[in-house]
C-alpha cells in the first residue's frame, strides 16, 4: 500500500504531467469517527454546499472538507450515498421528474439505473481533500480536466489496464454518476461530464470533463503515465505538427513496405 507521502508525490506528479489547473481530488467514504482533523464540516460553520460545490471548493482552494447529511444542500448526493432513506412515494415522485419526458420511463430509469452506493459500502459521510496533501488513503480520485488532458489520461488507463475506460454521461447528478460506479467497484476508470448544477454552482468551465478512478489504481496509472512520457506520448510532449510525409514508427514503415507502399523517415520514440 502506498504511504501518504507517496500519494502526495503522485498528486504533484499528476498536476505537473497534465498541467492541471486545479488539484486532483482524494475522496473516501467515512463514518464520523474516521474523519481526519484537517477536514472541516461546512455545517459547523453554518454553511451548506451541494457536493459539486464542495468538490470545486476543495480543488480550487486546497481546503479539506467532510460532508455528512447535515452538510449537503443538494438532495441527489444524499440519495446516491444512502444518507437518508426513500420510501416508495419518494421514489415515485422524484423518479417522475428526473429530466426524462415520459414520467413512467423516468421512474423506471430512477429505479433501475440511478447510481446508489451498495448497501455494504455505505458510510455516513465522505472526506474530500487535494491528492497532494490528503490525510487519508483515497478510495477514489477525481480529476477535472480539459478534453486534451482527458485524452492522455485515457491513454494511460488503457495502457495500464488493456481496457478502454467506461463512461457515465448523466447530465443530472454528475457527482454521483462520476463517483458511485468507481466506489462500488464496477468501473475502475470512469469518464463523466459536469451537469448544469456543476456549471452554475460548482463553477465548472465549459470545456471541463471529469476523470474518476479507483484509489487502488493510483500507482498503476502513474506508472503508465511515466511509461508514456518515456515513449514521447505525454500531454506536455505533444505539439501541433501538420506536415506531409511525417516521420513514422518503424512498424508503420515495415507494414507499408510489406504492402508495397512508399516508406519514409523513421520516428524515434521520445523525439518530435
Amino acid at each position: 500500500m502506498l504511504t501518504l507521502t507517496e500519494i502526495h508525490g503522485i498528486g504533484e506528479e499528476l498536476e505537473r504531467a497534465f498541467c492541471l489547473k486545479t488539484s486532483p481530488l482524494a475522496i473516501r467514504l467515512v463514518n464520523e469517527e474516521e474523519v481526519p482533523k484537517s477536514c472541516v464540516q461546512p455545517s459547523g460553520e453554518g454553511k451548506h454546499y451541494a457536493l459539486c460545490q464542495a468538490l470545486s471548493f476543495v480543488r480550487r482552494t486546497k481546503n479539506h472538507l467532510a460532508m455528512f447529511s447535515e452538510d449537503h444542500w443538494c438532495l441527489w448526493p444524499v440519495i446516491n450515498f444512502r444518507l437518508r432513506e426513500l420510501d416508495e412515494g419518494d421514489v415515485d415522485s422524484l423518479g417522475s421528474g428526473y429530466f426524462i419526458r415520459d414520467p413512467e420511463v423516468s421512474r423506471r430509469h430512477f429505479r433501475r439505473e440511478y447510481p446508489y452506493i451498495d448497501e455494504g459500502k455505505k458510510k455516513t459521510g465522505m472526506v474530500i481533500a487535494p491528492l497532494t496533501d490528503c490525510e487519508f488513503v483515497p478510495q477514489a480520485v477525481m480529476i477535472y480536466c480539459e478534453p486534451s488532458q482527458l485524452r492522455q489520461l485515457l491513454m494511460a488507463s488503457k495502457y495500464d489496464s488493456g481496457n478502454i475506460a467506461e463512461a457515465s454521461f448523466d447530465t443530472c447528478d454528475s457527482c454521483g454518476a462520476a463517483l458511485v460506479p468507481v466506489l462500488n467497484g464496477r468501473k475502475p476508470y470512469n469518464v463523466s461530464i459536469p451537469d448544469a448544477g456543476e456549471f452554475e454552482r460548482g463553477l465548472c468551465a465549459e470545456n471541463e470533463m471529469i476523470f474518476t478512478f479507483a484509489g487502488e489504481n493510483l500507482e498503476a496509472l502513474i506508472g503508465a503515465v511515466r511509461d508514456l512520457i518515456a515513449k514521447g506520448f505525454s500531454y506536455r510532449q505533444l505539439a501541433y505538427d501538420l506536415k506531409a510525409d511525417y516521420a513514422r514508427p518503424k512498424f508503420y514503415n515495415d507494414m507499408f513496405a510489406k504492402w508495397g507502399l512508399e516508406t519514409g523517415e523513421e520516428w524515434i520514440p521520445g523525439q518530435r
